[in-house]
């Protein structure tokens, strides 16, 4: 029997990467992004569209989904970047960052996690983030979420180890990937520069196909040479 995998971010970049490899290697995929998920067409896949913004709504749909399947494991690749002094941020903007790129991720597992508890089994892998190990200038509000989406991991890993859930988190470094469109700097352009999507994915199967008697507490990961390259800002609207 095909085993089910849960995947937020699937529509892009690192989330959109994951889904496809997990397809290839047989995986049924539940895919959730705001947008639809034009790049995983595949008869196990199947999208679900939800803006991880709206807790009200997450809470539901996710219930939902809980009642009409069994998932294996989960892997929260969503998220996305606002830098910038944090008086520059409106109230509305904080809180939509926190709740995609960590109240989301927190909601989720309240709903899914009892799952994994009837059956004495599970995963859970979190795509966090170098910036959730070491804060820098102007990222007061992703590093916020990351570090937090950090300590939640380190939590639930000691909280569901006598259940046989593994919970696991990946802080890559720069990733050649859409998260950058939009900011004021980018990867610079060589291969040795960024990591690519492909790679994390690669690391999440891994870790998915790993024996149930080990956990994968943190995994860092960074281009071999870092370089950025800069240019004007230029933000979402609020």
């Amino acid at each position: 029997m095909n085993k089910h995998a849960l995947v937020t971010g699937a529509s892009s970049g690192i989330g959109l990467s994951i889904t496809q490899l997990l397809l290839a290697q047989g995986y049924r995929v539940t895919g959730i992004s705001r947008r639809g998920v034009t790049g995983a067409d595949h008869a196990l896949f199947t999208p679900l569209s939800l803006d991880l913004a709206n807790s009200k709504q997450t809470e539901k749909i996710i219930k939902q989904l809980l009642k009409d399947n069994h998932f294996d494991c989960f892997i929260h690749s969503a998220g996305y970047g606002d830098f910038g002094s944090i008086e520059q941020f409106s109230v509305s903007r904080i809180e939509r960052a926190i709740q995609v790129n960590l109240t989301s991720a927190l909601i989720i597992c309240h709903l899914l996690i009892p799952t994994f508890r009837a059956r004495k089994s599970g995963r859970v892998i979190f795509i966090g983030s170098e910036s959730g190990l070491v804060a820098g200038r102007k990222s007061a509000l992703y590093s916020a979420a990351k570090f937090g989406l950090r300590g939640f991991s380190q939590a639930l890993r000691d909280d569901c180890a006598s259940d046989n859930i593994q919970v696991s988190l990946i802080n890559p470094g720069m990733v050649r990937s859409p998260f950058f469109d939009g900011l004021s700097f980018a990867p610079a352009d060589k291969g040795e520069n960024a990591i690519t999507p492909e790679q994390v994915a690669e690391l999440v199967h891994f870790i998915l196909s790993s024996s149930d008697n080990i956990v994968f507490d943190e995994i860092e990961l960074s281009p071999r040479v870092k370089s950025i390259n800069f240019s004007p800002s230029s933000h979402a609207p609020e």
